[in-house]
């Protein structure tokens, strides 16, 4: 650490502009180490908590309670104890001077957007850490979702790995032909998209619906890792029906709150603004029918889902399984029903949705990822 390190507001997901800061979990003076909680920031996407970069001691904190403060200003001030109040006042000074939020919002870079042809099907992906060394990342989303799942995750892991988040079909921008939208539909999609990307050696990682397209890919093509976090049709879980009915029913974005209560542990994590999104993603053209033929699919119409378990065994490459016991969408999972050496993380306090809930556990998890 530097004799002064200033905390910044951060940016999560390509739509941050800037944050509220809602309380410290950290008194001023306090000493913390890399990756403890420091604050709790609220977008208009979702309320987070942000971090320790460094070891260090909290000297200052520049934000308080209830102020909205743009990407990149300064929030707080690590210190070592032999500085000077007067030169962080300086330090303090000189930023607030000199800090430009347009500028600052720049330095971030951020993920870029592409859109890839998928055998036909134009699917968008967006990349982070493209130009790393480390062996490259395959996110997929779960049911209902989008590219926006990932944002608390993707870029932290792009910081030694180039990350490819890649919207499914039938969600989000992405083309809404899903075909019969079985579990080969998908997978095979996801494949296609990865070709187009241009990856030979790659570790992919499946939330939900996605962990079940995951497990489908690693059992068609080599990968270097799986990581399956909540996946849907694993050993021991279930398929929430009621959920998936609820879902692709909804007219209204009042309709989706209490379906979208049961992805959490917290259901304080469901905002207005996230129930906008959906019902926004949902109103897009052949998006309904797109995510109609999924759930049916997942509700029994395709015998792939319930054959899953037993692909498992066809799988070499070591495996980080992510899983709650509060998950009220597809259940725990039985964990004798992976392959030995599978690397299990429970988290706790959360529900379904875990890299949102408690994405800091959930980074350090799939960084086992070879």
């Amino acid at each position: 650490m530097s004799a002064i390190e200033p905390i910044k507001m951060p940016k999560w997901g390509l739509a941050m502009e800037e944050g509220k800061i809602v309380e410290w979990w950290v008194v001023q003076g306090a000493s913390v180490k890399e990756g403890d909680d420091l604050v709790d920031i609220e977008t208009s996407k979702i309320t987070n908590v942000c971090e320790a970069h460094v070891d260090g001691v909290l000297r200052r904190i520049v934000a308080q309670p209830d102020e909205t403060l743009p990407v990149g200003a300064l929030i707080g001030v690590f210190a070592e104890d032999g500085v000077a109040d007067a030169d962080i006042d300086a330090f303090i000074d000189e930023y607030q001077a000199n800090f430009d939020p347009g500028e600052a919002a720049g330095e971030y870079g951020g993920p870029e957007i592409r859109t890839v042809d998928a055998g036909g099907r134009e699917l968008r992906v967006v990349v982070a850490g493209e130009g790393e060394a480390g062996t490259p990342v395959v996110l997929l989303h779960g049911f209902g979702g989008d590219l926006n799942n990932w944002m608390l995750v993707q870029e932290p892991l792009a910081a030694d790995r180039p990350v490819y988040a890649v919207e499914l079909p039938g969600h989000g921008q992405s083309a809404k032909d899903v075909g019969a939208g079985t579990l080969d539909d998908l997978a095979s999609a996801v494949i296609a998209a990865i070709d187009a990307l241009g990856l030979e050696s790659f570790a992919i990682v499946g939330h939900s619906l996605g962990g079940a397209v995951a497990l489908e890919v690693a059992r068609r093509k080599s990968v270097t890792s799986l990581g399956l976090v909540c996946p849907a049709a694993a050993p021991g879980g279930s398929i929430n029906g009621d959920y998936l009915d609820a879902f692709v029913s909804a007219r209204r974005a009042r309709d989706l709150r209490e379906p979208a209560k049961l992805l959490f542990a917290n259901a304080d994590m469901v905002t207005r603004d996230m129930l906008d999104d959906l019902i926004k993603a949902k109103r897009l053209d052949g998006a309904e029918a797109a995510l109609g033929a999924m759930k049916d699919a997942l509700k029994g119409g395709d015998p792939a889902y319930a054959a899953l378990s037993g692909a498992l065994e066809e799988i070499t490459a070591p495996i980080v399984l992510i899983a709650t016991r509060e998950d009220k969408i597809v259940g725990a999972p039985d964990v004798s029903g992976f392959p030995a050496g599978t690397a299990t993380i429970w988290i706790e306090d959360a529900g379904h949705m875990p890299h949102l809930e408690k994405s800091g556990e959930v980074i350090e998890a799939l960084k086992r990822l070879s």
